[in-house]
């Protein structure tokens, strides 16, 4: 028998070379803002995820509305990974398909299979071998180095039946909207390498206790709920020096991560990263904190959240690419088919991953973008639609925009040592309106998706908003009134203090990356109080909010100035957008939270649940 398999193997490696094959795309141009360098060494590491076909999709995404829902009487019945995963699972013809190719794999090589996808880790040799491709290094602007395919890379079209696509084999890493730190007015040249800074003195500027005061949140206490940011492409980090000299200089009692997955590296930190945990930290203080980071885009993420044994109970998302463009990687007018597929195919793909992440009780929380109604891929507002961001149109997200003081007060009750010694004006407060981009820096991205419908949950307030503001809508070619409108709510994004020694210390920065670790650290502590009161998290927010807002409008403050028609580039009577109003709209959402009052709200709704379970 042994001599038979030895005879045999050659015979099938003949057999899978031979095996009629699909091609998944053919590289012929290098991303803006990459440089292709030399051919990868053969022994160098690679890393893909396989995202193999699903089933009973209609079964979850029913489930996933009728956990989210407070109306439902299986609201926060949250289900385990090992069961959603029962529900979705590849058929075992699909999965052993995907099986058979890659037992080409070198011995060195470790591929972990999952109930609808497999991660693999390998050599460029084992990469090249399997897709029939040549892989190179490439170098960003920024110095970040990656290795992807140039030229065609292909799977047999018998594995390419049984998948929806591969990423990390030939997609470029999407753009993240940058942290603002320089207002300027007029139009100024696209730059999202660097991160500009103002040091704020004589501004209205954002401390933690600023964050604390405005929205009324209430003192914190020692809570089993955890939170934490999300980064993507190898992000550089935060530093946890910088982290400690945070907490010291704004008052706050030292708070560590306990958590870390993913690369970290906080000899270099990046601007986004220390905002992101500086301030989710600071708001939601007492949480149990994590830090995630991913090497690829999106669906490699959710993929592996939702396939870990242990997940914070919420997560903050600063990052976002235009909704029709998830595979261009900045590449003007490129249909995106990296992956084999198209941007809808993608977006539907990880917005099934979004439910199950949902499903397990995680609250996803994701900014709504920099670059208002247009994108960023339309910087100089010259498309003939506006671009929706994605994961911020995702109807399985909450969405932030961002705002910024009007006529700021500066009495904060205790005000932390930085603003004191430091010389900044730290505000108490003020009229909230939207942020523009000339007093700014970016316009609060916001609009309707290009892909996803409009979810129950949202259509009787933003119908009211099409109503009322027909007269100052964009024109009706230019987006899909029927689909998922965002943002959901909105949270301050302008003059953000941070601490980072290797850039001088104290700095101001902002972004919709500012507003959304924010609305994550608020919400902790509605989901505390949950655990407190049920012993389970609040899951997706969005039915929540929306019921809350109806029934308890008090728990927003309504943001009814400003709007979104400017990029972060440039503003011209040719760029469309959407007006702040009354109620939701596409610039703010439902408003800025009022804690006190959501708590309040949310203490009555599940007071009057557990008596319905009494009776």
């Amino acid at each position: 028998m042994l001599r038979a398999l030895v005879v045999l193997l050659p015979c099938l490696a003949l057999a899978e070379e031979s095996a009629p094959r699909t091609t998944l795309y053919h590289r012929r141009i290098v991303p803006d803002t990459w440089r292709q360098v030399a051919r990868a060494n053969s022994r160098q590491r690679m890393h893909f995820v396989v995202a193999v076909k699903q089933q009973n999709l209609k079964a979850l995404e029913e489930k996933f509305w009728a956990v989210s829902d407070p109306t439902s009487k299986t609201w926060r019945h949250f289900l385990t990974e090992a069961q959603i995963s029962r529900m979705v699972r590849s058929t075992a013809a699909d999965m052993a398909k995907v099986k058979a190719w890659l037992r080409g794999l070198s011995k060195d090589a470790v591929a972990t299979y999952t109930a609808d996808s497999v991660e693999v880790r390998c050599s460029v040799a084992d990469v090249e071998r399997l897709f029939h491709t040549e892989v190179n290094s490439f170098v960003h602007d920024n110095g970040h180095t990656i290795l992807r395919s140039m030229g065609e890379h292909s799977v047999p079209t018998s594995v390419h039946a049984a998948i929806d696509f591969v990423e990390g084999i030939a997609d470029f890493p999407m753009h993240r909207s940058p942290a603002r730190k320089v207002p300027f007015h007029g139009p100024r040249p696209h730059n999202d390498t660097d991160a500009r800074r103002l040091q704020g003195f004589g501004q209205a500027m954002v401390a933690p206790q600023t964050l604390l005061e405005m929205y009324k949140v209430p003192a914190a206490s020692t809570s089993k709920v955890s939170q934490g940011p999300a980064e993507f492409q190898d992000d550089t980090s935060y530093n946890k020096q910088d982290l400690k000299t945070f907490f010291a200089q704004t008052d706050i009692a030292q708070e560590g991560i306990s958590d870390t997955v993913g690369p970290y590296n906080g000899a270099s930190p990046d601007t986004e990263a220390t905002l992101d945990v500086q301030y989710i930290t600071s708001v939601g203080q007492k949480q149990v904190n994590w830090y995630w980071t991913a090497q690829n885009w999106m669906y490699t993420w959710s993929s592996n959240f939702f396939n870990s044994k242990t997940v914070p109970d919420a997560v903050s998302i600063s990052w976002g690419w235009a909704e029709d463009q998830q595979c261009s990687a900045g590449i003007s007018q490129q249909q995106c088919n990296t992956l084999g597929i198209d941007s809808k195919q993608y977006v539907q793909r990880v917005n099934v991953e979004f439910q199950k992440i949902g499903l397990r009780g995680v609250s996803l929380i994701v900014a709504s973008g920099d670059s208002g109604a247009n994108g960023r891929s339309d910087p100089m507002c010259s498309d003939t639609k506006l671009h929706a961001s994605f994961p911020g149109a995702s109807p399985y997200v909450t969405a932030v925009g961002a705002t910024m003081l009007q006529n700021p007060k500066f009495n904060l009750k205790n005000p932390p040592s930085v603003c004191t010694s430091q010389g900044f004006q730290c505000a108490s407060g003020g009229t909230e309106v939207a942020v523009s981009v000339n007093a700014a820096g970016f316009t609060s991205g916001g609009g309707f998706s290009t892909y996803a419908p409009m979810p129950a949950y949202q259509k009787a307030a933003v119908q009211a908003y099409l109503k009322e503001e027909k007269a100052n809508l964009p024109p009706a070619s230019y987006y899909n009134r029927t689909h998922r409108a965002y943002p959901d709510v909105a949270a301050m994004g302008n003059n953000f203090l941070i601490y980072m020694a290797d850039q001088g210390g104290w700095a101001g920065v902002g972004g919709t990356s500012a507003a959304t670790p924010t609305i994550a650290g608020v919400m902790s502590h509605l989901t505390d109080l949950s655990y407190k009161k049920s012993g389970k998290p609040m899951g997706f927010l969005n039915p929540f909010l929306y019921q809350m807002h109806q029934a308890a409008p008090q728990a927003f403050t309504d943001v009814t100035v400003g709007n979104n028609k400017c990029t972060e580039s440039y503003c011209a009577p040719s760029c469309k957008g959407y007006v702040a109003a009354k109620g939701w709209d596409p610039v703010t959402g439902l408003g800025t939270p009022v804690a006190t009052e959501m708590i309040a709200y949310l203490t009555k709704l599940l007071d009057g649940q557990a008596s319905d379970l009494v009776v």
